[in-house]
């Protein structure tokens, strides 16, 4: 990974014709689904970070929204992390797909996926805006695990794609290891261990090759979860 995020007044990069090149920043969630898929996938290609607090001019040129991931390769730009990863598994479909190739299973996954963009995912930010300490938020927080939970316990497998990771679970991962260093569950609480399925697949998927290729230390993760809540705090993240 490019170790440098750019900022404000540095140039892009020239873009080699055919590289697939991803727009990432290391501590975003949503880039970090990129990441895994890449990974998982096995897909040669370059990253360019951007400094989400302090972003160079032309990044509005990639994503109007000034957001990451964004995928550029022969002059097509495909930004959003979900339509970034199943991009990816179209684009690649011999290199380890990430869904089922039975179609209700994959409309499976495809469900359990939307449910956590409408159900967690907001719910996250809102209490993480808090630091957890918006209780009802907290509240809402811990039920919508508890249904993931339940999920994972009704598919009778290790992970969510079954004996493997699979997109469900990348789509997931990002999020549900910054739990604790996001304060969403309130100051320096992880996922409850009543979630017992999901606690056995959280410590699968810390084994996981692709998982540990992306994963940042536990210190990396509390240090940037400071510089949010702290104002003025400084925080360099080339440290990582």
């Amino acid at each position: 990974m490019s170790a440098k995020h750019l900022k404000k007044g540095d140039p892009c990069p020239p873009l080699e014709p055919g590289v697939l090149r991803l727009y990432s920043m290391k501590f975003c969630p949503f880039a970090e689904r990129t990441r895994l898929v890449l990974q998982a996938k096995n897909i040669p290609h370059e990253i360019v970070n951007i400094k989400l607090w302090d972003k160079p001019e032309w990044f509005a040129d990639k994503n109007p929204i000034t957001k990451v991931p964004v995928l550029e390769q022969v002059g097509n730009i495909v930004y959003e992390s979900l339509i970034v990863a199943d991009c990816l598994d179209e684009l690649y479909p011999d290199q380890r797909p990430l869904y089922s190739k039975d179609v209700y299973q994959k409309a499976q996954d495809k469900m359990v996926i939307a449910f956590f963009e409408d159900k967690v995912i907001g719910t996250f930010y809102k209490s993480r805006q808090a630091w957890g300490k918006d209780q009802e938020a907290t509240d809402k927080l811990l039920t919508e695990f508890g249904k993931l939970n339940e999920k994972l316990k009704n598919r009778g497998t290790t992970f969510f794609g079954g004996d493997q990771p699979g997109m469900v679970d990348f789509m997931l991962w990002p999020f549900i290891v910054r739990v604790k260093s996001y304060w969403v569950l309130g100051e320096n609480v992880d996922l409850p261990d009543s979630f017992a399925f999901l606690q056995a697949w959280k410590a699968h998927m810390m084994e996981d090759p692709t998982v540990k290729s992306t994963i940042l230390p536990d210190k990396a993760y509390d240090e940037f979860g400071d510089f949010y809540r702290t104002p003025n705090e400084s925080f360099n993240v080339e440290d990582y």
